[in-house]
């Protein structure tokens, strides 16, 4: 009934135990002071059997805090690797019916950008084809696909092709004076990588080995292969030769002299 009172006063037992551990502690002192055997055995009988309970509900009431240790945070998501955009362009995929000069407007010089950085000609136009369309012409002509200098230059003039980018750069000194777009030998009749010279040049050839096909602004530099004007169709498409767009086709043909190095790498 004692207890029931103070629950009902909504008092922790906490509280009630240290209340009747107040009255136990009068009533010891009460029984030690009696001087007899009887008392002090009933006092150490009632203060055994307090003990527990007393200590029960003092962990109860106070429960030991253990440490919780904080949820890993979650791991954070690498952001996409996007490949950079050149300055003045954008990125457009050709759809069926488009045409450069829908593309490039009425801007000759976007149009050359757009052939020569694409590699891709008037005639090839692959439905469906990412490609870079120049929006700021003073910006995108300083795009440049090739190295600005060599350390390795052969000579006073050199030519050098890049079969693993599909580009040639045309040097004076080691360094670029301008460059462009090639198609050199596909897979199964691929273009010889190596250190070669300028032969001879001949401004209208056509070829002795395939249906008398035109070869304009030819410059041969091993044995029977040529660099001269032909369709670029994005890709390696040649018989060997290396193709070239009309426009970097005719300015190689005038700048290049005889004996000039001309360097094929594949890296």
């Amino acid at each position: 009934m004692f207890s029931q009172r103070f629950g009902d006063l909504g008092i922790h037992r906490c509280f009630l135990f240290r209340f009747i551990n107040r009255i136990f502690s009068a009533a010891v002192k009460t029984l030690l002071s009696a001087k007899r055997p009887v008392c002090h055995i009933t006092v150490l009988f009632l203060f055994a059997c307090s003990l527990p309970g007393y200590a029960d509900e003092i962990h109860t009431a106070s429960p030991p805090t253990s440490a919780v240790a904080p949820a890993p945070a979650p791991a954070a998501t690498p952001a996409p690797i996007t490949p950079q955009l050149p300055d003045g362009f954008v990125k457009k995929v050709i759809k069926r019916g488009e045409t450069l000069a829908k593309i490039c407007s009425t801007d000759s010089t976007a149009r050359i950008i757009f052939m020569k950085v694409n590699r891709l000609d008037e005639r090839h136009f692959p439905i469906g084809k990412e490609v870079l369309v120049p929006v700021d012409v003073n910006k995108a002509l300083l795009y440049n696909p090739v190295p600005a200098t060599l350390t390795d230059s052969r000579g006073a003039r050199e030519i050098r092709v890049f079969l693993d980018r599909q580009y040639f750069g045309a040097y004076e000194g080691g360094k670029l004076l301008f460059w462009g777009p090639v198609s050199s030998g596909r897979k199964l009749k691929p273009t010889t990588p190596g250190k070669f010279f300028v032969n001879y040049k001949e401004r209208f050839r056509r070829s002795l080995k395939y249906e008398n096909a035109p070869m304009p602004f030819s410059i041969n530099f091993n044995k029977g292969f040529f660099m001269h004007q032909q369709s670029l169709p994005g890709r390696a498409a040649s018989h060997g030769c290396i193709r070239l767009l009309q426009v970097d086709a005719a300015r190689l043909f005038y700048w290049a002299q005889r004996n000039d190095p001309v360097t094929v790498i594949n890296n």
